[in-house]
């Protein structure tokens, strides 16, 4: 099965790299875990041997047939469906997802995956390298945008390791690495699930113009400017500062903050 470039299918083909990425989830046998694109099943057939009732999403018709094929017998279930539609309900809550996810839409996966708040575990990734590293950016970086704060709102990510361009088919361009966040529900503690929306557009905007000073973005006027300087000093930020140098607590203290 060749791979279809409107899908961005970059196929994984190390079988070494497969089995350290679903050795990777922090899940046990009988947990609920879902594969996005298991495509050829080269990470599938070593989540199968873990995980026994594995759920997988995959779009393309042609990949489910041989996927059926190549896993044999069992319990699994495979829904062909756009994971961006697919309901993640239907692998069972709460969740373990775990994925080589294309290049293209991996920041939409990641952000869907998310908003489900606790009734996901973990997630366990592979994505474009510059990717992972924008997600475990600190602050003072220009790394740090608004994915970082996005994902470390809900856990610390890790950075687990890179797999080379030579593990796939075809190959890609760039390095992929392999990211993992284990969820417990630190975000419904930092702010209630109905200020989520209202929070990632108050940090969206900031770092929509993040060479202009944070103060001057987010006020309307003199006197706001003023009071978000204020806040910043008061959380312990320079009041001068842009987007990129705050970290995830600062930007929840502000929030919080200015909304009050």
């Amino acid at each position: 099965m060749g791979p279809k470039k409107h899908l961005g299918q970059h196929f994984l083909t190390s079988p070494a790299y497969a089995r350290k990425i679903a050795e990777a989830v922090p899940a046990e046998p009988g947990d609920h875990v879902l594969e996005i694109g298991p495509g050829r099943g080269a990470l599938t057939v070593f989540l199968k041997e873990r995980f026994p009732c594995l759920h997988c999403v995959e779009v393309d018709r042609d990949a489910i047939g041989r996927l059926r094929g190549k896993l044999g017998e069992g319990r699994f279930t495979i829904h062909e469906a756009d994971v961006l539609t697919f309901d993640f309900g239907r692998a069972g809550f709460p969740l373990h997802v775990v994925g080589n996810l294309p290049y293209s839409i991996a920041a939409l996966i990641i952000k869907k995956t998310l908003l489900y708040g606790s009734a996901i575990r973990s997630f366990t990734f592979m994505v474009q390298r510059e990717v992972a590293l924008r997600i475990v950016s600190p602050p003072h970086r220009k790394s740090n945008g608004f994915l970082t704060i996005f994902c470390q709102f809900f856990s610390a990510p890790k950075l687990l390791f890179h797999v080379p361009p030579g593990a796939f088919f075809p190959k890609p361009k760039v390095d992929s690495s392999v990211i993992r966040m284990a969820l417990n529900g630190e975000a419904e503690q930092r702010l209630p699930p109905e200020a989520w929306s209202g929070f990632f557009s108050f940090v969206s905007k900031a770092f929509g113009m993040r060479r202009k000073k944070l103060a001057k973005v987010v006020s309307t006027g003199a006197g706001e400017r003023e009071r978000c300087e204020r806040i910043l000093d008061r959380i312990g930020c320079d009041p001068f500062s842009r987007a990129e140098d705050l970290g995830v607590t600062e930007w929840v203290e502000l929030y919080k903050q200015w909304c009050a």
